[in-house]
């Protein structure tokens, strides 16, 4: 009886992904499906300790995900607007269900693969959608003319910011880029179109979001795939240089700055340095537990008003670390910052030890790493990857995709991997 306990048990942690997977993905179109979808991920782990005597696989983001799911009762407790509060909450801990999915169904290089086709088609998707789904922000950028956003008719009441969608498909594309480069020949036709198409697609409708945030992390991971893809790529490196000194130079180095800080709701650059320092006194505040998710817009109107800006329609710190610490208070922060910096390793390592075992896995390990550096610097100037959004578990899945390839790249060398799953690991390949 028992066995065969065992055995269902088994059956159950292989389809696991699916299930979690698609009702946060329906929590996104749909929040009031967040508490089911929190349910059925939930409801997996006792699954996993029958048929593998543990809960999960370990990882080394663990402890620092632990403290920051720590932050959500204190957050909730002292928000201003606990209802608003509830969502992003239960949004995050989505986000983490989503990581631990991952990594615990992963257990063989063709469930990874299977992995890199989600996240492909979840922003071919996002791309093919966006003239149906985008409330489109034009006029920001003179070269692009408005006649082109005449032919997008919107179908849908509950529209998508152009800023949203930037901030979300420029942390797929250095994936979709990336494993082309570098596995074309041990690819297949249908992959090759599939990664291509995206890849096309994406940066299309990022051209059409006019997001300089997203334009400017577009730039730097074009930069940074040059050095891992190619041992001459510094020489790009230094012709990309030249160009930035030489338009500097042509259109004035202020020209330059205002016209990438410039917003139509913030304004220039300094309605930019005012809102972040708004969310410096708050940080100041609220050290140790935050002003709350969601209440950015009403906290800083209440206790410190703008000079420069309207009160209403800045929802946010427009800095994801500033954000985060606005939210969630140092100690989140801290927990926040520790996760993504084990991530940034952790995809160095999938990269460099790829680079020893096929191109598949070095193009991936250098997607993963170049996504994380797009994070980093879309979220200087914006933070729409984090709780406010529906779509913030992406970065969770991605982190998850992180986690399991490390396993997957090189069992021997890793130290979360345990005797059970290491024996599962080939057999897929």
């Amino acid at each position: 009886m028992a066995s065969s306990i065992q055995s269902i048990a088994g059956h159950l942690v292989r389809i696991e992904l699916w299930p979690v997977a698609f009702f946060i993905a329906a929590s996104m179109v749909w929040p009031p499906l967040l508490p089911a979808a929190i349910v059925v991920a939930l409801l997996f782990w006792p699954v996993r300790l029958l048929a593998d005597g543990r809960l999960s696989v370990r990882t080394p983001a663990d402890w620092p995900t632990s403290l920051l799911i720590l932050t959500i009762p204190v957050t909730l407790y002292i928000s201003a607007l606990p209802e608003v509060s509830k969502v992003q909450g239960l949004r995050l801990l989505t986000g983490v269900l989503l990581f631990y999915a991952i990594v615990n169904w992963t257990r063989t290089q063709g469930n990874l693969r299977l992995l890199l086709t989600g996240i492909t088609l979840t922003g071919l998707i996002l791309a093919l959608v966006a003239p149906l789904s985008v409330e489109w922000a034009f006029g920001k950028l003179p070269f692009i003319p408005p006649v082109l956003y005449d032919r997008f008719v919107v179908l849908i009441s509950d529209t998508i910011h152009p800023n949203v969608l930037a901030g979300v498909l420029i942390l797929i594309l250095p994936i979709t880029l990336s494993v082309p480069l570098f596995a074309w020949s041990d690819m297949r036709w249908l992959e090759r179109i599939l990664l291509l198409s995206t890849s096309l697609a994406i940066f299309i409708v990022l051209a059409l979001t006019q997001s300089r945030g997203s334009w400017i992390a577009l730039s730097v991971v074009l930069l940074s795939l040059l050095f891992l893809r190619w041992r001459w790529g510094w020489i790009g490196f230094l012709l990309a240089v030249f160009a930035s000194l030489a338009a500097a130079y042509l259109l004035g180095i202020n020209t330059i700055i205002q016209a990438l800080a410039s917003n139509p709701t913030i304004g220039d650059l300094n309605g930019r340095f005012e809102i972040w320092s708004r969310a410096i006194y708050m940080l100041v505040d609220f050290p140790y537990t935050g002003i709350g998710f969601g209440s950015f817009e009403e906290v800083v109107n209440a206790l410190y008003p703008f000079s420069l800006l309207s009160p209403t329609g800045i929802p946010h710190a427009h800095n994801i670390f500033l954000q985060i610490g606005v939210d969630l208070g140092i100690p989140g922060l801290i927990a926040w910052l520790s996760i993504l910096m084990v991530m940034v390793s952790t995809s160095w390592a999938v990269y460099t030890l790829g680079r020893g075992r096929s191109g598949w896995f070095a193009g991936l390990g250098a997607g993963l790493l170049l996504s994380q550096l797009a994070l980093i610097t879309h979220g200087m100037t914006d933070a729409v990857t984090w709780g406010m959004v529906r779509p913030a578990p992406i970065v969770w899945g991605i982190w998850g995709i992180i986690a399991a390839a490390r396993v997957l790249v090189d069992p021997g060398q890793s130290p979360v991997l345990d005797e059970q799953v290491s024996g599962e690991l080939y057999e897929g390949e």
